[in-house]
């Protein structure tokens, strides 16, 4: 049973990886284009949940999309909750006699995986899915003999006819296992074994959906704005479906209403399907209520978790779906773009202006966005690469290529100097270097942003002699403060190791960058 569920984590954990390699920006524009009506938007959700069967890398696509101004957050809803009852689909999969079939899907992936250098997205997601099933088989298999274990029958005999005690199990389960679907099959497979009963199994499914909903609140707890929202919507959804569904139980339990018990038994004697039909019944009972109540649920999100400033900065402000129609002037609109990411980087060296602790805090609002909007313009440049570009467009589709992988580089530079720059302005023997490091990179970032935004040789051909290599120099500042009167701590000798490795990585990545830039004006001149 422990190795069974060993592959069945494991193969979750390989179809989600594989899965998000295909969610690239084509996959997001055919999303976007299908959003366009709520009833639309809830299909193409159900179609994303039954393919992707993971409801967590479904509410971070649509983070992402709403981050880059692909979808608002409205929009983002129904697919949603369509995406939910999407991924019930797993749960019925898993009731039915297919074992041959999974040893195929095995059999077959797995010996293409060993012999392709690059396999397909699509290759590790069949063997994902079937290392998943397989797993299950396994612990479904092995679930009955577990009765007969004196230790395992006595807590199984606390679970068994105590709703509460099966409901807060169901969620301390979802939340380690980060997924409701496997502990609502695990359950499904013991209940087919007689190991739990189906009230006891309804429990525990809308207890793993609950702790789902936790789950995501945790998630949740780094991101602000308009992605916050998006998950505190499905946070809702799971909490109050959960809390409703549970009050519903005890009124058909103890009261002895028919309601989900006993329209599940109606549907079929099959007590696997039954327990399948509550997963589903969760799902589309809380899709139909949360759509219902959408409006003003979303209105209190948004009241109490606005959008942030700088959620503006990650969206992509040149470059919208239409100009992919025309490749030329999309090629021209990706270059300001690159242009916009260049002069907003300078962020990082206001923030280090501010107070300690204002200082941390400022940047960690400005990277996220920053790292989204570099991806975006990647994704972007992706796209441009199937348009069918002639030879002129191609060269300058590499260019920017090429740019854009050192901006990338770039902000990670600038990242780790500003994380040093903090941790010496803590210092009093490092305070005042600290600041000159401010200024310095300041001044010549400022330089190149402005040779950056005119073109001009000249300008571009001076900062690329100031940015020249500076290791001597670095060198010769360690040295200095190495051997003066002051002694330093062994954190402020790393502090200063960080800190003069970090301004010369900077100096070197914009030395590359504008050598770059240089090139290329030199061969638009040329032409």
């Amino acid at each position: 049973m422990l190795a069974g569920l060993g592959l069945f984590l494991v193969g979750i954990s390989t179809l989600t990886s594989n899965l998000r390699q295909l969610t690239g920006r084509r996959f997001r524009l055919m999303l976007e284009r299908s959003t366009r009506s709520p009833f639309l938007s809830a299909l193409a959700g159900a179609l994303l949940g039954a393919t992707m069967q993971t409801g967590s890398a479904i509410t971070f696509i649509l983070v992402g999309m709403v981050g880059a101004g692909m979808i608002t957050v409205e929009r983002s809803l129904p697919v949603r909750l369509g995406a939910a009852v999407g991924t019930s689909t797993m749960v019925f999969v898993a009731t039915m006699d297919i074992q041959v079939l999974i040893l195929f899907l095995i059999g077959i992936a797995g010996v293409s995986l060993a012999q392709s250098r690059s396999p397909h997205p699509m290759i590790g997601i069949v063997f994902g899915i079937g290392l998943m099933f397989f797993g299950l088989r396994l612990v479904g298999s092995s679930a009955s003999s577990l009765t007969e274990l004196a230790w395992f029958h006595s807590a199984i005999a606390g679970v068994n006819g105590q709703p509460l005690t099966a409901f807060a199990l169901g969620a301390v389960l979802s939340i380690v296992v980060q997924s409701p679907q496997s502990v609502a099959i695990l359950a499904i497979a013991m209940t087919s074994a007689d190991v739990l009963s189906t009230w006891t199994t309804i429990a525990i499914i809308y207890g793993s959906n609950f702790g789902g909903g936790i789950s995501t609140y945790l998630l949740s707890a780094g991101f602000r704005g308009t992605s916050r929202q998006i998950m505190l919507f499905q946070v809702m959804f799971n909490l109050l479906t959960g809390f409703v569904l549970m009050a519903l139980f005890f009124i058909e339990r103890l009261v002895g209403i028919p309601l989900m018990h006993a329209t599940v038994t109606a549907l079929t004697s099959n007590v696997e399907g039954q327990m399948a039909f509550v997963y589903l019944g969760f799902n589309v009972f809380g899709a139909a209520m949360m759509f219902t109540i959408r409006k003003p649920i979303l209105a209190w999100i948004e009241q109490r978790w606005p959008p942030v400033p700088e959620e503006n900065l990650a969206k992509l402000e040149f470059l919208h779906d239409r100009a992919f129609d025309t490749p030329d002037l999309a090629l021209d609109l990706a270059e300001r773009e690159e242009k916009r990411f260049f002069q907003l980087l300078s962020g990082y060296l206001d923030s280090l202006r501010l107070q300690t602790g204002e200082d941390e805090k400022q940047a960690q609002m400005i990277a996220p966005a920053l790292n989204q909007l570099h991806e975006s313009i990647e994704e972007a440049l992706t796209e441009l690469g199937h348009k069918g570009l002639g030879i002129e467009g191609s060269e300058q589709l590499i260019l920017l290529a090429n740019r854009n992988r050192l901006l990338g580089t770039l902000h990670s530079s600038l990242t780790d100097l500003a994380a040093a720059v903090r941790a010496a302005k803590t210092s009093p023997h490092l305070e005042k270097l600290a600041r000159i490091v401010i200024e310095a990179i300041d001044a010549l970032m400022g330089t190149a942003i402005d040779a950056f935004d005119s073109g001009d040789p000249e300008d571009l051909s001076n900062v690329w002699e100031a940015t020249q290599d500076r290791s001597e120099k670095m060198r010769a500042i360690r040295r200095r403060f190495m051997q003066s009167g002051e002694a330093l701590s062994n954190d402020e000798r790393l502090d200063l190791m960080a800190l003069t490795n970090g301004l010369e990585r900077t100096i070197w990545v914009l030395h590359e960058f504008v050598g770059e830039l240089t090139e290329s004006e030199s061969d638009d001149n040329a032409i």
